[in-house]
């Protein structure tokens, strides 16, 4: 999670759900908590995403049965798969994004039901680890009330930064919010991942050189470079691919090298 947009987080988040599938053995759950649905929107057909939405299988409809006199319904049942168009990953799962995310949060404010919320959001993730190794939440930029809400309970945040000043700056906003008030608990810090760069450019280098030398931001080792080949990636395709089609070069290295830091840092 970044505070800041247009970091790639999205790309970022389906990459490593895939490689994780692929190359460990995990299987994956997906939470699109964003309501731009990219991550929806990547690894599921545009048809499929219409029929979540009209079925209401989707994080949104997951979050109106929280509201005073719904029915909760069980988060199983609203969450679809195998999905992804790599040939290999059989083991990824989505609880798809919802356009009205925004809506849904004023009527929790309104019904005052953001205990039931946070309550509702942690047994959910208690209970998702039964079924899957890793829960994988693509949150929105910024703070809303539904992404910090996942913060507060989440075992561990990842932040993806692209190496330019007004992304840092993001970061920064989320460990000044992470520091306001440590009783109310956060996810652990995994990592910072450097997104998006660019080799030939003095600006990120001077950036990158920086993120690195701090050691309070645990930087995985390998950046991603910012190459056609993952803008391709983010295209769901109806024929499957390989995991080295779909992820091929210096990204793809840059990617499984992350993937494998995270599977050792969130090791039991």
């Amino acid at each position: 999670m970044n505070a800041k947009g247009g970091v790639g987080k999205s790309t970022l988040t389906m990459a490593i759900a895939e490689c994780l599938s692929v190359l460990h053995g995990k299987r994956i759950l997906l939470i699109d908590a964003d309501g731009q649905m990219s991550l929806s929107l990547m690894v599921a057909s545009v048809k499929d995403i219409m029929e979540f939405g009209s079925r209401k299988h989707t994080l949104g409809g997951w979050l109106t049965g929280l509201l005073p006199g719904n029915a909760t319904l069980p988060w199983q049942s609203l969450v679809y798969g195998p999905v992804s168009d790599v040939d290999e990953a059989r083991h990824i799962y989505l609880l798809a994004g919802d356009m009205d995310l925004t809506l849904i949060e004023r009527e929790l404010v309104a019904a005052k039901a953001l205990a039931a919320l946070r309550a509702g959001v942690r047994d959910f993730l208690a209970e998702a680890t039964h079924y899957v190794d890793y829960v994988l939440i693509d949150c929105a930029p910024g703070l809303s009330i539904v992404t910090e809400v996942f913060l507060r309970e989440a075992q561990w945040h990842l932040v993806p930064v692209k190496p330019d000043v007004l992304a840092v700056s993001g970061m920064k906003y989320l460990n000044r919010f992470k520091s306001r008030d440590p009783t109310l608990g956060f996810a652990k810090h995994l990592g910072v991942a450097i997104n998006m760069m660019q080799r030939n450019n003095d600006s990120d280098s001077v950036i990158h050189d920086l993120l690195m030398g701090d050691p309070d931001l645990a930087c995985f080792s390998a950046a991603v470079p910012h190459i056609g080949h993952l803008q391709k990636a983010a295209l769901f395709l109806r024929d499957k691919r390989s995991i080295q089609n779909k992820y091929p070069g210096e990204a793809g290295m840059a990617i499984k090298a992350m993937v494998q830091e995270i599977v050792r840092r969130t090791a039991p």
